[in-house]
Formats: structure tokens, sequence, C-alpha cells
């Protein structure tokens, strides 16, 4: 026997139906549609994925009514003073997370010392400097031991930031160093006369166009750009210097010349205090604070994972799209750069 079904309604509530079933199904095949130009994953979350940053139990103590407290801060990617972040895809300003971060420590008498966990290449010079600089006044104003714990990669700008830490632990195979600086110009002219293009330029002094890509550098204009180099390369020698004075003065030539080391031979020559990964970073730290059980919080958003210690350690490069005929990898933030070039303590 069939049976019928009786299926009432007014036009209206209908209509309010089939529309938003139609909206919805448009925004998931645009959705579709953009994630299949490229190789990205869509994640819809149900949390606020812009929230302030939160402390997260990641390994409790064995012990009952432990109060103590272990931060584990992570400072990652790429350093810069903005967001980087694709059409689909946001991102946090790594100098505001890390301000926002330590903010929330200072006023919590729980976190008893702090693990910075590095996993960066580095960054602009100015956001490491900054970066340095609030980890510094963190300390004088809470007199927390910090602990700089380097992952796959601490070089340049991150090990400008480590710096600023009470005490340097790396892997072995940890990369670091690479003290130095770099500022990466492309010139057009030639391509432009080539092609027939004019690209004229009216200034109010003839090095106010210095490092434009569309006319060719004078003398004088690689003359300021060498001249901001060797002065940022001065600052961050001294930073080293001042922090290690164990270095060998003979050794300063090599170790400052923009070499990468690993984390082995950076211990041999003094630029890191040991060796060790981030459960001896955690242990060193409870001596450093003089306490024998603590729970280990990890600071984070809620939208970021935290299962255990190693939650959410971002890779050390960003994101880049190949470009296969010329081999070469260039991402939104690449192409920017292009034409507004920046001075980095990076390692490329």
């Amino acid at each position: 026997m069939l049976k019928t079904y009786n299926i009432s309604g007014s036009a209206e509530h209908w209509t309010s139906f089939f529309g938003r079933c139609f909206l919805t199904g448009s925004v998931c095949l645009v959705l579709l549609a953009l994630a299949g130009c490229s190789n990205r994953t869509i994640q819809i979350s149900l949390v606020p994925t812009h929230g302030g940053i939160h402390p997260h139990i990641v390994k409790a103590s064995a012990h009952w009514l432990v109060n103590n407290r272990i931060a584990i801060v992570n400072i990652s990617g790429m350093l810069m003073d903005g967001t980087a972040g694709g059409l689909l895809g946001g991102g946090h300003n790594p100098v505001s997370d890390l301000k926002e971060t330590l903010a929330n420590i200072q006023s919590d008498p729980r976190v008893k010392a702090v693990v910075l966990r590095m996993n960066t290449p580095g960054g602009t010079v100015t956001s490491s400097a900054m970066m340095y600089h609030e980890i510094l006044a963190f300390k004088r104003k809470t007199h927390l031991p910090v602990i700089a714990s380097m992952m796959d990669v601490c070089a340049s700008g991150g090990y400008y930031v480590s710096c600023a830490a009470d005490y340097q632990m790396a892997y072995p195979t940890t990369i670091t160093g690479s003290i130095g600086v770099i500022v990466q110009l492309f010139n057009f002219h030639r391509t432009l006369r080539y092609l027939g293009v004019q690209a004229p330029v009216f200034v109010s002094g003839p090095n106010k166009d210095t490092a434009s890509p569309f006319h060719a550098m004078t003398p004088e204009n690689k003359k300021i750009i060498q001249g901001f180099v060797t002065q940022f390369y001065a600052r961050f020698r001294n930073i080293v210097k001042t922090s290690h004075p164990q270095v060998n003065p003979k050794n300063w030539p090599k170790l400052t010349d923009g070499r990468p080391v690993t984390g082995e031979d950076a211990f041999h020559d003094h630029l890191i205090n040991g060796l060790g990964g981030l459960e001896s970073a955690i242990k060193l730290a409870k001596k450093m604070a003089h306490i024998h059980h603590a729970n280990v919080v990890l600071y984070r958003r809620y939208s970021q994972s935290s299962g255990s210690i190693y939650a959410r350690s971002n890779m050390p490069a960003p994101q880049s799209r190949q470009v296969n005929l010329m081999n070469l990898n260039l991402g939104g933030a690449d192409v920017s750069a292009l034409l507004h070039p920046n001075f980095f303590y990076m390692w490329q």
C-alpha cells in the first residue's frame, strides 16, 4: 500500500525555506570553487577564531594540589609586525601575539617560569628587535626565568630574539645562528627598456627613489643601502656579544658572517647555553624557578589545538606558489617585497 503524506505550510514559509537552501548551496559552491584553485582545505570552525590568547594545561603534574605553572610561549613562523594569510585563511601578528601572551602571564601569579618554544627563520629587523625588547621588559617586571627552546629552526632574527632569554637550549640538529642582515632588491629597468616601456619618475632629490626597481641604482644609492645593512648588522653583533661573553674573540668573524650552524656547533662555540629538547627546557625552568612540581600550560587561542607540549608549532616558512618556468617560489608577501623591499634578520 502506498503511503501519502500531507505537506502543509504557508507560501511565505516555503519561500523562506527554499531561499535558505539556495543561499547555503551557493556559499558551498563558492567555497569549493575557491578551494579547487589551490591546495587548500576548508575548515569550518564553530569556535571564535580570533579570540584572545588563554592558557591551556598540556601536561598536568602527577602530584595533587599543585598550583605552580610553567608557561610555554610559541614564537614561530616569519617574525613581522603584521598578519599573513590567504583568501580563505587568516593570520595573527606575531609581535602582538607575544605581547598579549606575556601580559597574560604577568597577571598570573601561578606562573613561575617561561619557556619560549621557537621555530622561526627570523623576520624583519624591526620586528625582531621589538620582540627582543618585549621579552627584556617582561623579565624586568616579573623577574621570572625565561628559557628559549629552539626547535627545527631558530635562525637570524629568531636567534636575535632568543638572546633575550636567560638560557638558550637547542636540539643538536636545530639550525640556528645566521647572524647577519639581508635585503633583496630587484631591478627591471633594462627589461622595461627592452619592451619599450617607460617609467618616468619625479623626485625631490637624487636619492628619493633609492632602491626603485624601475631605475638603475647609482653608486650613491648603493652606498646608502649598504650603510643601513652595516648599521643593522652592528646592532645584531652587539646583542650577541653582550649576551655571549664566553665566545672566543678569534671565532667572531666566522660566527657572524651570516652562516647557519647546527645546535651542536652553536653549543661548542658558546652561541647557546645547552643542548636538549623541550622536555629538558621545562625541567630546567622548574630548576631555575626553584620548584619541583608544576602544571605545564600552553598559551593559545581557542581555535588552536593543544593536545601536548608540542601542539601548534608552525612551519618556519610561509606557504608559497611555485613558478616552475623560472624555478622561483613566490608567495603573496614575496611578490609585495619585490616592490617594497625590507631589511631582514632572516635565514632564507
